[in-house]
């Protein structure tokens, strides 16, 4: 894979793999789409962009799932030097607008079978909107059933005024050249970050992701382009999905097959029909599918690169996971990294080369990680504290807040204060401790408690909240702590009310699993709500207490 700074995400993906000749680059609902096809669209989209108005620095929002359409996009805005701003494609619609303003957007790429919810809303605002649908890339054979299939799902999308079919746009718009910019420009908005349990906007360049692309290409693995598959379980939005799920596997020449839903029994019949090679995702991704009765069989020996990141794996499930893959003659292994949105996703990772149990591995190629105390001073080998990270991959920073998110030090390098703690033993392998910061993952994704604390104010007679990360025989999960002004006549019904209220107006994801109404929240002495008292123990902090319990019983 080539080294450069000077190309944005389009020219990076095009040049790396032109060598490679006109590869399957993707596969739709069996369909295979050709490298030559796939840029063709990317350019004929780029076009309609251009004529829509679009410039250099603009802003245009990305609302989908993990779908070919998305891979189109995100290249086509990159080729012309539009910001892709990328959201979970199940966002309310009220919170899609604030989004949508807060950033700027000139328009709107969906779903047509997600838009029904939506169609109000962007009618009142006229947004533009370009609606895509899963029979864009289908084969002729199962064209019939798609068609039907768009008449199930038309009126989802035909009440949108100001909207354009994607099929309409590619055959209406012959491809152009696209608008001069580089590395340096900022690629996409992701929604996520902050140490304070407050949500911010990632800005990363072409540059970040380019950097990220090459770094993963160092790692030993096999792939002959267009024959060996990559399978996508990971959304866009997320950026482990966005940067080495999908642009290190385009850059890669490995042939994409996108997830749209993840579905565990679907993902092993996926690896079965295909060659899926390398696959990047989070825990409880591979827990379900080794769980399935399909997991197992000969087409394990395809495995080579696999990654777990986002939420905490333990060496006993890695072990577990592994040892099937070997026993069906497979070398491919399960590894385990450490990363975040701010440093474009993983910065640090286990590998064949390089690896030690219990850790996240050492740092990827040019990447620098450190263990700092509160005075932001480095630490000696084996002390805990809060892991820093500097490199080619960090963020150019916070939508509209220029001074925050990065520490320049006295030598004028660049630092990401992560808010996780952690150390770094004698060898140089970081090790994972603990959080520093509010924050909830719940399957990988980021969930930030003030969002949560601030939306469920609005249900009558709350007067405070605190959301914190639970966890549900091992799986984790949203607690929801509320104080109300008055007892309740009825605590259940009003756990009820506030779990609706949730439902209608959080993402998926963020919603609270388990509602807890106290007479008052703990406080620190500074007066502050004690959300540490509040938190479960991690699984493996649960183990340890066991292990202590255990050990002490023992003794007595």
């Amino acid at each position: 894979m080539i080294k450069t700074e000077s190309y944005n995400c389009y020219e990076y993906f095009k040049n790396n793999t032109a060598a490679f000749g006109d590869y399957d680059a993707a596969i739709h609902f069996g369909h295979r789409i050709k490298r030559s096809a796939l840029i063709s669209d990317i350019d004929r989209l780029a076009a309609y962009f251009k004529s829509a108005g679009l410039r250099r620095g603009d802003v245009y929002t990305v609302f989908l799932p993990t779908c070919v359409q998305s891979f189109v996009a995100f290249y086509a805005l990159n080729k012309i030097g539009v910001i892709a701003n990328i959201v979970h494609p199940l966002t309310p619609p009220e919170l899609l607008k604030e989004t949508m303003d807060e950033v700027g957007s000139k328009g709107v790429m969906l779903m047509d079978l997600l838009a029904k919810p939506y169609v109000d809303m962007l009618n009142f605002h006229n947004i533009p909107c370009v609606i895509c649908s899963n029979s864009d890339y289908v084969s002729p054979a199962t064209q019939p059933a798609f068609r039907a299939y768009e008449l199930f799902a038309a009126h989802a999308s035909t009440g949108i005024k100001n909207a354009l079919g994607y099929r309409t746009v590619l055959r209406r718009y012959p491809p152009s050249d696209g608008v001069k910019n580089n590395g340096a420009d900022v690629a996409v908005y992701l929604h996520g970050g902050g140490t304070t349990g407050k949500s911010k906007t990632i800005k990363l360049s072409s540059k970040a992701l380019n950097e990220l692309a090459y770094k993963t290409g160092q790692i030993e693995h096999r792939n002959t382009p267009g024959v060996e598959c990559s399978m996508i379980v990971l959304p866009l939005f997320h950026a482990f999905g966005l940067g080495v799920s999908m642009h290190f596997s385009m850059c890669e020449g490995f042939c994409c097959i996108p997830v749209p839903r993840f579905k565990p029994r679907r993902a092993n019949e996926l690896m079965r029909e295909y060659k899926v090679s390398f696959i990047v995702g989070v825990p409880n991704m591979y827990k379900k599918m080794l769980e399935q009765k399909n997991f197992e069989g000969k087409h394990l020996r395809n495995l080579e690169l696999l990654f777990s990141g986002g939420d905490i794996v333990t060496e006993q499930f890695l072990d577990r996971f592994n040892s099937t893959v070997a026993k069906w003659g497979g070398t491919g292994r399960l590894f385990r990294g450490y990363g975040l949105t701010e440093v474009s996703s993983v910065c640090c990772a286990n590998t064949y080369a390089e690896f030690k149990r219990n850790s996240v591995g050492k740092p990827f190629y040019g990447m620098r990680i450190e263990i700092w105390d509160k005075d932001n001073k480095r630490l000696p080998t084996n002390t805990v504290g809060e892991i820093a990270v500097s490199g080619s991959t960090l963020m150019e920073g916070y939508l509209n807040e220029p001074t925050s998110g990065i520490y320049t030090d006295d030598s004028g390098v660049r630092w990401v204060l992560t808010g996780d703690l952690g150390y770094i033993d004698e060898d140089g392998f970081l090790f994972f401790t603990g959080r520093k910061k509010r924050l909830i993952i719940i399957s990988g994704y980021n969930v930030y408690p003030s969002d949560i604390e601030e939306k469920v104010m609005g249900v009558a007679g709350i007067t405070e909240a605190c959301a914190v990360q639970g966890y549900i025989e091992d799986k984790p999960i949203v607690k929801l702590y509320v104080a109300l002004d008055s007892e309740p006549e009825n605590k259940r019904k009003k756990v009820d009310e506030i779990s609706t209220y949730c439902n209608d107006n959080l993402p998926r994801f963020s919603r609270p699993t388990k509602i807890v109404i106290l007479d008052a929240l703990p406080r620190t002495q500074m007066g502050k709500v004690d959300f540490m008292k509040l938190c479960d123990p991690a699984p493996t902090e649960r183990r340890r207490e066991r292990e202590r319990d255990e050990k002490q019983e023992t003794k007595q």
